[in-house]
């Protein structure tokens, strides 16, 4: 997991500073409880920097990253070639499962129905509750086994319904589209709004 974390702490060095004010808007503009800040900006950020390759090809964050990394890629070329394929990843839902020993659990992805099962690269990151619906981008480490670059972005369980039949509206009205990056978030905004609609009701 080494180099996870080397290019974690790369990408946030040098992209989050002139990138977080603007997600930090977007929590804000959607009423974001404070302490689900984090999840937003992290999946936000990740979601632009993957989402900016792919638009702009003069931008590759990966490819800097291996050049500024050369003598450590040259050690470990295995590493080289997993670590490239985190350029296609793609943002996506997961309906969440058990929990798996003391580090992973299982969840679907809600789209393909794919089960998956995920541990998490930091102890820091806090578990999404079983049952819930959360948002995410998963990193391939083997087989079925796959780790989030990010915290997941956890939709309050109590709006799990609601989400959920608007999550299935959405995904099967822009199933066509071809942009994936684009529906993930013409989707997240309109879930988050359903979720705040949700939990206004119940009070």
């Amino acid at each position: 997991m080494n180099v996870y974390l080397k290019f974690v702490k790369y990408a946030y060095q040098k992209y989050l500073p002139d990138l977080s004010p603007v997600f930090e808007e977007f929590a804000n503009d959607y009423n974001i409880p404070a302490n689900k800040h984090d999840p937003i900006v992290e999946n936000l950020f990740w979601w632009r920097l993957i989402y900016e390759v792919k638009l702009n090809p003069s931008f590759n964050c990966f490819r800097d990253f291996v050049k500024e990394n050369k003598r450590y890629f040259q050690n470990w070329p295995v590493l080289k070639s997993w670590f490239q394929e985190w350029r296609h990843v793609t943002p996506a839902y997961y309906y969440i499962g058990n929990q798996i020993g003391a580090n992973a659990f299982v969840a679907v992805d809600i789209e393909t129905e794919k089960t998956l099962e995920i541990f998490h690269p930091l102890p820091t990151f806090s578990y999404p509750k079983q049952g819930s619906i959360a948002a995410g981008i998963l990193l391939p480490f083997c087989d079925s086994l796959y780790f989030p670059i990010g915290e997941f972005y956890q939709f309050d369980i109590r709006t799990r319904e609601d989400v959920a039949r608007h999550l299935r509206h959405f995904q099967e009205q822009l199933r066509d589209e071809e942009d994936r990056y684009e529906v993930f978030m013409r989707i997240f905004s309109s879930l988050l709004k359903v979720e705040e609609i949700s939990l206004n009701n119940r009070v």
